[in-house]
């Protein structure tokens, strides 16, 4: 059996926590966050990004659009907030898994600790994952509705703090 698969619980389970599927939740987030702020995604952002996409408590009750502000629906939901204190430590070797398979699939690029994400043309199999499962599609439009809302959120430090995640 893979390493990677060891942790998990059901074949599902390894399946939506497999490396090549976080990069490519981690590779989402990035390009929204620099559509939306003209730069590279800072790289700790996908230690907050993967537990909250994959949360399906989070995914669930996480606003899709730009109506809701990050900061007031992280006020207004308590419960979420715990789950992600919670997850974000425990899936942190799998983000990290994730970021190494990213950068050496070219999904992105790591430099100075920003996660920069490559054009969409020209990774293979990429445009499948939108055709994917309605989890797939779901965890995919949260990880691109973090990125953006990252993007207008402030520095690292207030995002982590405000999610009332430790950093380090």
């Amino acid at each position: 059996m893979t390493q990677w698969l060891q942790p998990f619980t059901s074949q599902e389970e390894s399946a939506l926590f497999n490396p090549a599927f976080l990069a490519a939740v981690i590779r989402k987030s990035a390009e929204y966050y620099q559509t939306e702020a003209d730069g590279p995604m800072p790289i700790s952002l996908a230690f907050l990004v993967v537990p909250a996409a994959m949360s399906k408590q989070i995914r669930d009750t996480f606003p899709v659009t730009k109506a809701t502000s990050l900061v007031v629906w992280i006020e207004d939901h308590d419960r979420e907030r715990l789950i992600l204190q919670k997850n974000t430590p425990a899936l942190a070797p799998a983000v990290r898994k994730g970021l190494i398979l990213g950068a050496q699939a070219d999904l992105f690029s790591l430099r100075d600790a920003k996660i920069t994400a490559t054009s969409a043309r020209g990774i293979k199999n990429l445009a499948s994952l939108s055709q994917g499962s309605a989890e797939v599609k779901h965890i995919l439009k949260v990880a691109e509705r973090l990125g953006k809302s990252f993007a207008r959120s402030g520095d690292v430090a207030s995002i982590f703090s405000t999610w009332g995640v430790s950093a380090g």
